[in-house]
């Protein structure tokens, strides 16, 4: 005889393959499947499986029109979907709150933390947790500083908990970390030996992996630091020694963009000068010499390029925008150059201005509240 495996398995194991749009009408087929949908184990084996299924992801970005109405839309990330399988979502807050600006600071397993902007301040006048799939968010308490700050979003295996992190562009203050069970902000003190200057403004993000946050800094010299959220301690981890040291301001400065990302899973650096962009990822975290360059493409005089995906046939989806203009995306020509495709075309997007970076992100069941 076999061995007996109990119905309910047999069942969570076929409902955690299925997408999250097929689960919500699934709900309703009985109580118990209803029952086995809403238990945070599901959830967290739903989300496992989807992020290693083969184009599982999705590339949200916002925009508005005239009438400052935000719109949020996802696609899917194949290389040949790019602009076919566009999906309006549903944003919670439009006919609630008047908003002077919006950022999505981070992404974390479906779920989006973002700050909206009321009136012409640094700090954010309310900072929305948000699942776009399930359409479920909360509002975060926060208080609003007077300097200009950057947030951070990830997920604590050891607690079990997701974590919102905060990171002043001035060095001198305090961070932040805030628990999303517990639901306040608590300051992080820093060790005498903690001296680093943050390479930091309000339109940089921070790179969330192996459970720590990341930024550039300046410590013994150029480096990313780090911050993880299982101890609580900041880490120094040095740029590949191949990577351009940064120009000083004065007259022989010329243009340059440095910054953090994520990239199949690992912590990357680039560099954007005047001539050329330059990728690296770091393919053993924590290890030094494991710093290996992905992209030397020249730049053509484009600026602010950021890495926002790599397909799996090796081309890059890349974001950049000029001084004025909204964000454009392109695929990288292998290791050599940038593509000729160019999206999104005016005919996909009509009179919607994008004015937020693409952020990848897993479709999931996780509720930002607190019984997720």
């Amino acid at each position: 005889m076999g061995t007996h495996i109990p119905e309910e398995e047999i069942v969570m194991d076929i409902l955690t393959r299925l997408p999250v749009k097929s689960l919500f009408r699934f709900k309703c087929v009985s109580e118990s499947w209803k029952t086995i949908i809403s238990q945070p184990y599901f959830k967290k084996k739903h989300l496992d499986h989807a992020k290693n299924q083969l184009n599982s992801q999705k590339l949200l970005f916002a925009g508005s029109r005239r009438d400052r109405t935000i719109y949020f839309y996802c696609y899917s990330l194949s290389s040949v979907q790019l602009v076919k399988d566009r999906r309006s979502l549903d944003w919670p807050l439009n006919s609630e709150i008047p908003y002077c600006r919006m950022k999505v600071f981070a992404s974390c397993d479906g779920l989006f933390l973002i700050g909206i902007w009321s009136k012409p301040d640094d700090q954010p006048s309310l900072l929305l947790l948000w699942n776009p799939t399930t359409r479920e968010s909360i509002i975060i308490p926060h208080e609003t500083p007077q300097l200009e700050s950057v947030y951070g979003l990830g997920y604590d295996s050891t607690s079990d908990d997701y974590i919102l992190f905060r990171v002043d562009t001035d060095e001198q203050a305090l961070d932040e970390i805030l628990a999303l069970k517990n639901g306040s902000w608590r300051k992080i003190y820093k060790t005498s030996s903690w001296e680093v200057s943050y390479l930091l403004s309000g339109w940089h993000c921070l790179a969330f992996v192996h459970e720590a946050f990341h930024w550039l800094g300046f410590l013994r010299g150029f480096s990313v630091a780090s911050f993880n959220i299982s101890d609580e301690k900041y880490r120094e981890i040095p740029l590949p020694v191949t990577m351009p040291l940064i120009p000083q301001i004065g007259p022989e400065a010329f243009y340059v963009d440095v910054g953090v990302s994520v990239v199949e899973g690992m912590l990357s650096v680039f560099y954007n000068d005047e001539i050329t962009f330059n990728l690296w990822v770091m393919k053993n975290y924590g290890v030094i010499e494991s710093w290996t360059k992905l992209l030397n493409i020249p730049s053509n005089g484009i600026h602010f390029i950021r890495p926002i995906y790599k397909f799996f046939d090796g081309e890059m989806l890349l974001r950049y925008r000029d001084w004025i203009a909204s964000p454009v995306y392109t695929t990288s020509d292998g290791p050599i150059g940038l593509s000729n495709r160019i999206w999104p075309q005016a005919c996909d997007i009509g009179e919607i201005r994008i004015y937020e970076d693409g952020v990848i992100y897993t479709e999931s069941l996780i509720s930002p509240k607190l019984d997720h």
